[in-house]
């Protein structure tokens, strides 16, 4: 089965134990059945000669991989300070029965991403990242390594952990502008198809915004930066489809969403496939105190008539983004960075945690996943009810 109210959380892989366990101990108060995270933090060299991206490209001390000068490729950190954060969180997931979508790689700068592969092999234009073979082979390294590793607190492979959601190729890929669509599709494609050879009990997701070709003014509908989401989630390897919705950010004004929504379920329908909000977010704004002074009404009704939306036509998950919890090195509740911060016992989390238990029952949700074949394509996958089980 397949359908659940999940969250994002960004920093489960290197935060201290005790931030994880709040954040996933949080999720579970909530009724989150499945939390989206990232599974990479890349840097330069450990000696200088090639830049790190991001800040010194660690996250408080982790990396996952970084450029071996002398070898002249990427190499994995797997040690206490590198993938053994990642094994912790799937650890704890597991003990409290939650589940993990693993982000491979980011679109964006920050943890490193696209643009430090770019970094490591001397490139600078972003669309070599899906284009150039040297950067592909890198990157399927990674895949391979991670689907491989076996953790050291469960002891159990990644490619065999049911612990895993599934694996989503990037954070909001894109190119440049003027970039064809066929470039990432043909990438994803590539991926897609090479996970499922390493790795055939996972679901795999390309982590797309949704950005589609249509009759419309919006930069949205114009498969932007060579994103379109109906070729990528009609990919033979893709097992469901994944879009965003932040009105505020993209400037398409509220009133927007309704339609955002209704032609991404139709895609779905239209597929056979499951699709699944993965990212969505209204701004709030808070005082010193940390309590919210402005947005929540606006947050409030637009998380409810989305949730709604996704519910009553036939969505499979909400995702909302961004889940936090307690700052055990600062003490008080993590800061809300960007705006979009939901924290534990808050208004937000309570209105999500009533639509949880309304996906939890199945309502209209399940219906288009399982239009194609019956049942999601993964022996790992079932996600309804009181907890979030394997088989």
């Amino acid at each position: 089965m397949f359908c659940f109210a999940g969250a994002n959380n960004y920093y489960l892989a290197y935060a201290p134990q005790a931030m994880v366990d709040d954040v996933l101990e949080s999720a579970r108060e909530i009724g989150v059945k499945v939390v989206r995270t990232w599974a990479f933090i890349d840097r330069g060299s450990l000696d200088g000669r090639v830049r790190s991206i991001d800040g010194d490209g660690t996250k408080r001390g982790f990396y996952f991989q970084a450029w071996d000068s002398a070898a002249r490729r990427p190499f994995f950190n797997d040690g206490p300070n590198g993938l053994q954060g990642l094994d912790y969180a799937l650890a704890k997931a597991e003990q409290l029965g939650l589940k993990l979508v693993l982000v491979l790689t980011n679109n964006w700068h920050e943890f490193g991403g696209m643009d430090q592969y770019l970094a490591w092999y001397g490139l600078s234009a972003h669309s070599d990242f899906y284009r150039d073979p040297r950067i592909r082979a890198a990157y399927q390294a990674w895949l391979s390594h991670l689907a491989s590793r076996v953790n050291v607190f469960t002891h159990r492979t990644y490619r065999d952990d049911p612990t895993i959601f599934a694996w989503e190729l990037a954070n909001e890929p894109r190119g440049t502008a003027g970039t064809h669509s066929s470039v990432l599709t043909s990438w994803a494609s590539e991926m897609s198809s090479y996970l499922k050879s390493i790795d055939r009990n996972h679901l795999v997701a390309v982590g797309d915004e949704g950005f589609l070709q249509g009759e419309s003014e919006h930069w949205t509908y114009h498969a932007d930066n060579g994103v379109d989401h109906r070729a990528l989630t009609a990919l033979p390897n893709v097992d469901y489809g994944t879009f965003h919705l932040y009105p505020e950010t993209w400037g398409t004004g509220f009133g927007w969403s309704e339609r955002w929504l209704d032609d991404h379920l139709r895609v779905a329908r239209e597929l056979g496939k499951p699709t699944v909000l993965e990212e969505y977010g209204v701004k709030v704004t808070r005082d010193a105190l940390g309590q919210v002074s402005e947005g929540l009404s606006s947050r409030l009704s637009s998380y409810a008539e989305w949730n709604e939306r996704i519910l009553s036509r036939g969505g499979n998950a909400a995702m909302f983004w961004l889940l936090v919890g307690r700052d055990s090195e600062r003490g008080g509740n993590y800061a809300d960075y960007d705006q979009f911060s939901v924290y534990r016992g808050d208004a937000t989390a309570d209105l999500v945690s009533r639509y949880a238990r309304r996906f939890a029952r199945g309502e209209g949700a399940c219906s288009s996943a399982t239009a194609a074949s019956g049942s999601p394509p993964s022996p790992f996958v079932r996600v309804r009810g009181g907890s979030a089980s394997a088989h």
